[in-house]
């Protein structure tokens, strides 16, 4: 199976690279699993970019049905949990509203149970958190 990396080649695709690196996708089946429509909301990418990034993923997936049966399921975690850890993350950011936050300092005040990949997702989608980069995060309360 391939790489991701070697599909997406050059500097064009680099945020791209780096948004799969951080949720944790590194074979061209994981991106069975990946929320396209969402990534402009996430990374700084033009909508002629994401169409690049969706036809040379659709293609691939064309001609490698194979990655549809050895995809990994992505887990449904339940709404109540999603919800609760919106709010338990929201106590955290207003807490250290004058600061940067850390992914690693976020993970630990959440404790276990809850990977970082999982919190990311979560953070990306809040319009209360701004991403500085792919670990670092501050708070920015709602107009």
């Amino acid at each position: 199976m391939d790489e991701i990396k070697e599909i997406y080649s050059g500097d064009i695709f680099s945020t791209f690279i780096e948004y799969c690196e951080l949720h944790n996708y590194k074979q061209m089946r994981d991106l069975v699993n990946c929320r396209f429509d969402d990534l402009p909301k996430v990374i700084k990418i033009t909508p002629r970019r994401l169409r690049s990034i969706k036809s040379i993923c659709y293609v691939y997936l064309k001609k490698h049905p194979e990655c549809f049966k050895e995809a990994k399921p992505q887990k449904e975690s339940p709404k109540e949990n999603v919800e609760d850890l919106k709010d338990r993350l929201l106590v955290i950011f207003q807490q250290n509203a004058n600061k940067l936050i850390h992914i690693s300092d976020i993970a630990k005040q959440i404790g276990k149970g809850v990977k970082r990949s999982e919190i990311i997702s979560i953070l990306e989608r809040q319009k209360w958190c701004k991403i500085v980069d792919s670990k670092t995060f501050f708070y920015s309360p709602e107009d």
